[in-house]
């Protein structure tokens, strides 16, 4: 059954009692929309970024609230998954318990946490009509890296797409492209000159946190860029909140820095996005390649346009 393109607004589809039954993610209710509810979880803000003994206590109890039934995103073993627990999302690796005494070395986090919790306070000072996810905790429970942020109501892009018109899509493309022109109007002001991270991790080549290729693209020896600016370095459709056939949020920052325009744009376009090639024996038509790679060419347009 092909959906038709709705006039989209986000309350269509971000309730799960609601969801239609053809819906692409009607099996995952939880992923990518929230519609809030009286009754969900909201966090005591009294223990927001604190890590006092009270505190870490609390955030034990939040993590013990995640199980299965409110996963949407299953990491591989060393990742962590993503829950979504009423009004906050919550990543955490406790439900990876190895049997057999063997150990599993879980991947340092703690300079993409912290890297996010920077680049949305970056954000926030740039972004007037776009949110942004507030942080409430990042830190260990029980020897494994958690973060607890922010639930933005709304829906994915992903999950609105098969939703939208080509117009629709179109013109998601051009706000897309347009919140990259506000961030890449911010450069460093610490008097860096070579790409990195907002806060550099020392170990990003080799702690499993980045393709090879990433590493290759950002990293190189001839890592300067003469337009090194703020990026967001992630700009899938699922990092986008929308509503009201607006992008209303943008979310996952952990991959925030300070890179060209080019290379930002290189980066989505081998790493974030579908590859051709990945499609050769899949005996598509041109029409539906087209579709999956829409968003690839999100840079081409290039940065003086905005």
């Amino acid at each position: 059954m092909k959906l038709r393109p709705i006039a989209f607004t986000c309350w269509l589809l971000s309730d799960p009692d609601k969801i239609p039954a053809a819906d692409r993610y009607a099996d995952v209710p939880f992923y990518g929309r929230y519609f809030p509810r009286q009754d969900d979880f909201r966090v005591d803000l009294q223990h927001v970024k604190s890590q006092s003994a009270a505190s870490l206590r609390y955030w034990a109890s939040v993590v013990d609230l995640c199980d299965e039934s409110i996963r949407i995103y299953p990491a591989d073993e060393g990742g962590r998954d993503v829950f979504a627990l009423g009004s906050v999302i919550v990543k955490s690796s406790h439900l990876h318990n190895p049997g057999n005494g063997q150990h599993i070395t879980e991947i340092d986090y703690s300079y993409a946490d912290a890297n996010g919790l920077q680049a949305v306070a970056i954000a926030k000072s740039i972004l007037k009509d776009v949110r942004v996810p507030e942080i409430f905790f990042s830190g260990k429970i029980n020897s494994r890296q958690v973060l607890v942020q922010e639930r933005l109501p709304g829906v994915s892009l992903t999950v609105a797409w098969p939703y939208l018109s080509q117009d629709q899509k179109e013109a998601f493309k051009q706000q897309a492209r347009e919140i990259l022109g506000q961030l890449h109007a911010v450069k460093p002001t610490d008097g860096r000159r070579a790409r990195s991270h907002v806060v550099q991790d020392p170990n990003i080549l080799s702690n499993g946190r980045i393709h090879a290729l990433e590493g290759d693209i950002l990293f190189s020896n001839t890592n300067t860029d003469p337009d090194m600016s703020f990026m967001h370095n992630d700009f899938t459709e699922s990092n986008c909140i929308v509503d009201n056939d607006r992008i209303v949020g943008l979310v996952d920052w952990e991959m925030a820095g300070f890179f060209g325009w080019k290379t930002a744009g290189e980066v989505h376009r081998r790493i974030r996005t579908p590859q051709k090639e990945h499609f050769a024996n899949a005996n598509l038509s041109e029409e539906r390649l087209r579709e999956i790679m829409f968003w690839n060419d999100l840079y081409d347009a290039g940065v003086s346009q905005y």
